[in-house]
């Protein structure tokens, strides 16, 4: 066995900006962190690099495999994660010994191979771990690089946090759909590629297993009219903490403009995805917000196929909360059930609607 390092020095100027370039490409945080993974893989050349998902419930830490390499090629898990997947690991793990200290790099040897850790701190929490794995030791060159591509890979992430997030609600702007649609929709292509093939029509309407809704208060300009927009922004606030409480962790949320939302759900059966639209439809009626008292949403949500396109899942989605909103407010509509039950025709073209 080689004692020879996995890398060749300090990388020249030239590779340093090509890094760079690796690194900031893309905007959406999925695809950001792929590219910080090919950015250490070429510049070290591990046998083994994975990155981990982290989350912090008290004092113990819960990770997940988020992105790990065969050989050259880097793959990544598509399977949306709930909070249940996340494996708790201890605090003497080294693992958990590299969460705890924080940021930095931190490396040890176990049975032969040299493995060192980079936590990725945001607010002084780990947001992710890259764990770096090879059968030969790493330069203090090398690895002070590697230090600094992680560091310009969270403070590029905060960049796009601040410049895709809708500075009222926190959650994802609207400007950022197209975008993470995209993303979402490649990971759907990829899961339908692993289903046996059923008949378009059926899944195209109601046996997907993702899901776009559209979320729209009802009678909100009326809530601005009595109480003033101070207390309609409060409104829009407490709808956002009610959202991120009743969706996955990995369920793309959107306030879309106005109080129009977005729920992006992927690989969820019809009846999870509209039992989590109805529980939040509930949590909402349930709510007592301050001065306004009761609001009620209505919803509208279509499955998601592969050859799908935002205009089209968007126009279904829309006609569904039309629909809801036309027979009563306060109801979830699936675009799917009303064509089934000949409520809404099928269409072909559709255009984007505004509620008021």
């Amino acid at each position: 066995m080689s004692n020879e390092a996995p890398n060749k020095g300090i990388p020249s100027p030239g590779e340093l900006l090509g890094l760079l370039d690796i690194l900031t490409r893309h905007r959406d945080a999925q695809l950001v962190r792929l590219s910080a993974m090919q950015a250490l893989f070429n510049l070290i050349r591990p046998d083994s690099i994975k990155l981990y998902d982290v989350l912090k419930r008290g004092e113990q830490y819960r990770i997940v495999l988020s992105a790990w390499n065969e050989g050259e090629q880097l793959h990544f898990n598509d399977e949306a994660l709930s909070e249940e997947r996340f494996e708790p690991i201890g605090p003497d793990s080294l693992l958990g010994r590299a969460l705890g200290v924080g940021g930095g790099c931190h490396c040890d040897i176990q049975d032969g191979v040299h493995g060192c850790y980079l936590p990725v701190m945001m607010n002084d929490e780990p947001l992710s771990l890259f764990e770096i794995q090879s059968v030969r030791p790493f330069s203090l060159e090398t690895m002070a690089v590697a230090t600094g591509v992680v560091a310009v890979f969270r403070n590029y992430l905060e960049l796009l946090e601040d410049s895709q997030r809708d500075t009222l609600t926190g959650l994802l702007n609207r400007k950022t759909f197209d975008e993470g649609f995209a993303v979402f929709l490649s990971a759907a292509s990829r899961s339908d590629e692993r289903e046996h093939a059923r008949p378009d029509d059926r899944r195209s309407r109601r046996d997907g297993s993702h899901w776009v809704a559209v979320i729209d208060i009802d009678r909100f300009k009326r809530v601005n009219d009595t109480f003033g927009h101070l207390y309609g922004d409060e409104v829009l606030i407490l709808m956002a903490n009610l959202m991120r409480a009743s969706f996955r962790q990995y369920d793309r949320l959107y306030r879309f403009g106005g109080e129009e939302f977005i729920v992006l759900m992927r690989d969820i059966s019809f009846t999870d995805a509209k039992h989590r639209l109805e529980g939040f439809r509930e949590k909402v009626e349930q709510h007592v917000f301050p001065q306004v008292g009761q609001v009620t949403v209505s919803i509208g949500f279509t499955a998601v196929a592969s050859t799908s396109t935002p205009s089209m899942v968007l126009g279904n989605a829309d006609e569904a909360l039309y629909y809801a909103k036309g027979h009563g407010r306060n109801r979830v509509c699936c675009y799917g059930e009303l064509v089934e039950q000949k409520l809404l025709a099928p269409k072909t073209v559709h255009t984007e609607a505004d509620f008021f």
